[in-house]
């Protein structure tokens, strides 16, 4: 009703529970919904900088400029389950 337990997604500005939502390791207040997240790994799983799939133990980050998704490697912020 008011909202408690719930943040805004960066990528999509809805409202989540935050039990439902993947954090930045780097930024404590930057949250990812995890349908926005299904969407990218339903979609191929395509890191937004060097636009080679993330497979296996690849780290996953998100790059903070444009809420996209890719390789940690490639300068994206680590994403943490909360």
């Amino acid at each position: 009703m008011f909202g408690l337990g719930r943040v805004p997604c960066a990528a999509c500005d809805r409202q989540v529970p935050k039990k439902e939502v993947l954090r930045a390791r780097d930024r404590k207040d930057l949250v990812i919904c995890r349908s926005c997240y299904d969407r990218w790994d339903c979609e191929g799983r395509t890191c937004a900088r060097c636009a080679t799939p993330v497979r296996g133990s690849q780290e996953i980050g998100v790059f903070l400029d444009r809420y996209a998704f890719g390789h940690a490697d490639c300068g994206a912020s680590l994403l943490r389950l909360s």
